[in-house]
């Protein structure tokens, strides 16, 4: 074969040898980056663990109503509030429905006694906020302490708080109330400033009552405070002889210890019998029953009260201002335009404290592990707390924590409490 055709040979070889190569195989098509990425996992709802139950007494009748009353309306607003959230949660993240259980003691000492021990052995409550009154509540101290229950008063008397021959704190009770103490230390710095040097105290003869005297006694002559007359009432009197002693007395003020409506009563027949006499009432009626009751002759009055009366007045910089201006809202939204009172402000805050302590218990816990953590969280978790009050700051030897500076002075003006600042005292 000639040379040319062996090329027409190589040549055929050469295009068949092509034609049979493998089509080179494509890069794979790129991934999008979301394919790579594991779809997230849901967040777990929180774990679920009991319910923690508070029993709630107040005197919702008899003659503490008008303090009782807002009580038990902050107690039912708490509790929607806290259906809405969905209970609290632990530390450990577990979160518990919290039931408040509310009962009236009717204003009494046996029913206040009654109900205490039924919250406390029947319903298995983990905590007291208990006792609109001072004479109800000294009433459940005995039974809380021996049932190793934590208790938080709504009532002032110290001795609720305090053993009155020991001097020491009760172990198992506590209370956000400013006491008498603290209110008559107010009405000394008041009075001295306008320099009245004899006085007239007329209260009622209750245990608030007489606690509201005996706190006078003990703070007035240290102020140069002379008390010439001093006397008590019933609670539901409605004729006030007393008030012909005060004339004679000589007395310059009438200081009242007493909550309304037998508070608003007397202030109108000292009114009535000594027109231009200074009336100073306690905290006991830093309420609107007291103008709602006494009308024109409450106008003048002066008393010491918690900051919540006058939310709205406070200053901008003041610590509970927010505090206040929020909770005032929600009350008189939930009850439908209902007036404040410092009384729905105890309630507010015990209630907060109650909660604050169910918050730090873990899961699993005894109900005596409970009521026992409880206490503790009580004595040594409150601190710089705020409240409608003030700031609260709880120690093993202070269950209750109020500065009494943190009271404001309010005079009744136009048939409102208004701030009476200290270089308007006169």
């Amino acid at each position: 074969m000639n040379r040319h055709g062996w090329l027409a040979i190589a040549l055929i070889i050469v295009l068949l040898t092509a034609c049979a190569a493998p089509t080179p195989t494509p890069p794979p098509a790129a991934t999008p980056t979301s394919a790579l990425i594991a779809p997230s996992t849901p967040t777990p709802a929180p774990k679920v663990g009991s319910p923690y139950k508070i029993g709630f007494i107040a005197s919702i009748t008899g003659p503490g109503a008008s303090l009782g009353i807002p009580e038990r309306n902050t107690a039912q607003l708490v509790q929607e509030q806290l259906k809405a959230q969905g209970g609290i949660i632990g530390p450990d993240g577990v979160r518990h429905e919290v039931q408040i259980l509310i009962f009236d003691d009717e204003s009494k000492t046996d029913t206040a006694a009654s109900v205490a021990r039924r919250l406390i052995e029947q319903e298995g409550v983990v905590v007291l906020v208990a006792g609109t009154l001072s004479g109800p509540s000294l009433a459940m101290v005995p039974i809380a302490t021996e049932a190793k229950v934590p208790m938080i008063s709504m009532a002032s008397a110290r001795s609720i708080i305090e053993d009155p021959e020991t001097k020491k704190m009760r172990e198992w009770i506590f209370k956000p109330v400013p006491e008498n103490l603290h209110s008559a230390q107010k009405q000394a710095d008041y009075l001295k400033a306008v320099g009245v040097t004899k006085v007239c105290h007329l209260y009622e003869n209750t245990a608030y009552g007489q606690d509201t005297f005996a706190s006078a006694q003990a703070i007035f002559p240290q102020a140069g405070i002379e008390i010439v007359y001093g006397d008590a009432f019933e609670r539901t009197a409605t004729e006030f002889p007393q008030v012909e002693r005060v004339k004679a007395s000589g007395c310059q003020a009438v200081v009242i210890g007493s909550i309304p409506p037998a508070s608003a009563l007397v202030n109108v027949a000292v009114r009535d019998a000594l027109p231009e006499i200074r009336i100073i009432h306690g905290h006991g009626s830093c309420s609107p029953d007291l103008m709602k009751t006494a009308g024109a002759a409450a106008e003048g009055t002066v008393m010491p009260c918690g900051k919540i009366l006058v939310a709205d007045q406070l200053p901008d910089t003041d610590p509970v201002k927010k505090l206040n201006l929020d909770f005032v809202k929600a009350y008189q939204d939930f009850t439908k335009g209902e007036p404040i009172s410092t009384f729905a402000g105890h309630a507010y805050d015990a209630l907060q404290w109650a909660l604050a302590a169910l918050k730090t218990l873990p899961d699993g816990l005894s109900l005596a592990e409970q009521r026992a953590k409880v206490r503790e969280a009580l004595e040594t978790t409150i601190r710089d707390f705020p409240g409608t009050h003030g700031i609260f700051n709880l120690s093993p030897t202070d269950h209750l924590g109020f500065n009494y500076a943190d009271f404001v002075m309010v005079i009744v003006k136009d048939g409102k409490f208004q701030i009476l600042p200290e270089d308007q005292w006169k």
